[in-house]
C-alpha cells in the first residue's frame, strides 16, 4: 500500500514538473501563429512583430544556467512555484498589452518564469525516479516537449478564430496559477547546502553580445549598414563577445566551458545544430504570415497546415532510439538535414494560390528531417562529453540551439523584408512582393540546410577518427 502511494506521489510530482516545461515551450510556438494579427493590431511590420518571439527565446536562454544552479541551493518547491507564478503574471500582462513595447516587456517577464520551469523540470524528475523508471519518466517529459510544439499552433489558432490573439495567453494564466499551488504542495523541499558560484558578469556579457548581434542583423537594412547605430552595435558585439570569451577561459565556474570544444565532434555538432535552426525557423515564422496574408486562411487553417510538420516530427523523434541501433547519430543527422533541404525546395513552388500537396509534403519532409536530426545531434554532442561534464555539455547544447533560433528569426525576417522591399520598388504588387521575399528567405534556408548537412557529415568523420584514438 505504501509503495503504491509513493509511486502515485512520484507521478503527481512528475506531472507538475513536466507541465511546467510543456508550458514554457508551448508559449514560444503559440505566438508564431499570432504574429500576423499582432502586427495588424499594432500596425507594425513583420520585422518589428518578430521581437515578441525573439525576446522570449533570448531571455529564456540567458537565465537557464542561473536558475539551473539555483535548483540545488534553494527550496525546489518554492523555486518551481515562483516560476509558475512569474510565468502566469507575464501571460496576464500580455493580454493587456496596448503596444509592442508593453508586449515585449511582458514577454520578458513571462520568459523569466519559463526559464525557471525549463531549467529545473528535468532535475526534479531525475531526483524522484531511479534506473529504468527515470529513463521512462524523462522520455515522457521529452515527448511532452514535442507535443508542446505540436499543440501550441493548434491551440493558438483555435482561440484566435473565436476570440483574439490576446486569448492565446489565457490558458497559461490559469495553468500557471494551478501549477504554482501544486508545486508548493507536492514538490519536495530539497536543498543542498554548498557555496553558490555563478558567473554573473559572463551571463551579462553574453546577453549584451547576443542582443547587439541581433540588432545588427534585424536593423541593418533599415538603418543602413554603415550608419552610426549599426556600427555602435557591431562594435558592442565584438567587444562584449571578446570579453565574454576571455572571461570564460579564465574563470573556474564558466557559463560556457570552451575546453569542451577541443573535441571536433562537439564543435561540429554544436555548430551544425546552430545552423539547423537558421533553416528551421525561417518557415516556422514566415509560414503563418503567408497563409493568413496571402492565402487569406484563418488561424485554425494555418494550424492545420502546420500539423504535417508536427506529426512527422513526433513520429521520427519517437523512432529515433530504434534507428540509432542501426545507424549512428551522425548519419541520422545528415539524413535529417537532406530531408529538410528537400522540404524547403518544395516550398519554393508555393505562390498566391493554395496548393495542398506542396505544403503538406513540404511540411512533412521538414518535420521528418527535424525529427531525425534533433534527437540525434543532442545524443551525439552529449555522448562525447567527458564524465562529469555532461551537464555543462547539455547547457552549451541548449545555448547553441536557442541562439540558432534567435539568429534564424532575425536573419530570415531581414532577408524577407529586404527582398520584399526590392520587389515593391520593381513595381510588383503587395502579394507578389510578399512571395518574392518569402521565396528568397527559403532559398537562404536551403543554403543553411546544405551547410548543416556538411557540418553533420564532418562530425561523422570526426567521430570515427576520435573513436580510433
Amino acid at each position: 500500500m505504501f509503495s503504491q502511494q509513493t509511486t502515485k506521489l512520484k507521478w503527481i510530482i512528475f506531472t507538475v514538473s513536466a507541465i511546467g516545461g510543456f508550458l514554457a515551450m508551448m508559449d514560444s510556438n503559440t505566438v508564431n501563429v499570432a504574429l500576423y494579427q499582432i502586427a495588424d493590431d499594432f500596425n507594425i511590420s513583420i520585422n518589428a512583430a518578430q521581437w515578441a518571439v525573439t525576446v522570449y527565446i533570448l531571455i529564456l536562454s540567458t537565465f537557464l544556467t542561473l536558475f539551473g544552479k539555483l535548483n540545488d541551493l534553494v527550496s525546489r518547491s518554492n523555486l518551481y512555484a515562483f516560476g509558475y507564478l512569474i510565468f502566469a503574471f507575464g501571460a496576464f500582462l500580455n493580454t493587456f498589452s496596448f503596444n509592442l513595447t508593453m508586449l515585449i516587456l511582458s514577454r520578458i517577464v513571462q520568459a523569466t518564469g519559463a526559464s525557471i520551469l525549463l531549467s529545473n523540470n528535468y532535475a526534479i524528475i531525475s531526483s524522484i525516479f531511479k534506473g529504468n523508471k527515470r529513463a521512462k519518466a524523462l522520455g515522457f517529459s521529452t515527448a511532452l516537449m514535442a507535443l508542446a510544439g505540436m499543440s501550441g499552433p493548434i491551440l493558438g489558432g483555435f482561440l484566435m478564430h473565436y476570440f483574439s490573439w490576446r486569448s492565446i495567453f489565457v490558458p497559461s494564466i490559469v495553468i500557471g496559477l494551478i501549477g504554482a499551488y501544486y508545486s508548493k504542495k507536492y514538490i519536495p523541499e530539497i536543498v543542498h547546502k554548498s557555496e553558490f558560484k555563478f558567473d554573473y558578469f559572463g551571463m551579462v556579457y553574453m546577453l549584451i553580445a547576443i542582443l547587439s548581434m541581433l540588432m545588427v542583423i534585424s536593423k541593418g537594412h533599415d538603418w543602413g549598414w554603415t550608419s552610426h547605430r549599426i556600427i555602435f552595435f557591431g562594435v558592442l558585439f565584438v567587444v562584449f563577445g571578446a570579453i565574454f570569451y576571455f572571461q570564460e577561459k579564465k574563470i573556474p565556474y564558466p557559463v560556457v566551458n570552451f575546453e569542451l570544444f577541443k573535441s571536433k565532434v562537439f564543435t561540429y555538432g554544436n555548430f551544425a545544430l546552430l545552423v539547423a535552426y537558421f533553416a528551421l525557423f525561417t518557415n516556422a515564422l514566415l509560414f503563418p504570415f503567408y497563409t493568413q496574408e496571402i492565402l487569406g486562411k484563418s488561424p485554425v487553417m494555418t494550424a492545420i497546415l502546420i500539423l504535417p510538420f508536427s506529426i512527422m516530427f513526433m513520429i521520427l523523434a519517437l523512432l529515433n532510439g530504434k534507428l540509432t541501433k542501426k545507424l549512428h547519430s551522425s548519419i541520422l543527422m545528415t539524413t535529417g538535414t537532406i530531408l529538410i533541404v528537400i522540404g524547403y525546395i518544395i516550398f519554393t513552388t508555393v505562390g498566391e494560390n493554395l496548393t495542398y500537396w506542396n505544403i503538406i509534403v513540404g511540411q512533412a519532409l521538414i518535420g521528418a528531417g527535424s525529427g531525425c536530426y534533433q534527437p540525434s545531434v543532442n545524443a551525439l554532442i552529449v555522448s562525447v562529453a567527458p564524465i562529469g561534464k555532461m551537464g555543462i555539455a547539455s547547457g552549451i547544447l541548449a545555448m547553441f540551439r536557442n541562439v540558432g533560433m534567435l539568429l534564424g528569426i532575425s536573419i530570415s525576417i531581414s532577408i524577407f523584408d529586404y527582398a520584399q522591399k526590392l520587389a515593391l520598388l520593381k513595381g510588383l504588387d503587395k502579394n507578389a512582393s510578399f512571395i518574392e521575399g518569402y521565396h528568397m528567405a527559403i532559398y537562404w534556408a536551403i543554403i543553411f540546410g546544405i551547410i548543416c548537412a556538411i557540418l553533420s557529415y564532418m562530425s561523422h568523420k570526426a567521430y570515427k577518427n576520435e573513436m580510433v584514438k
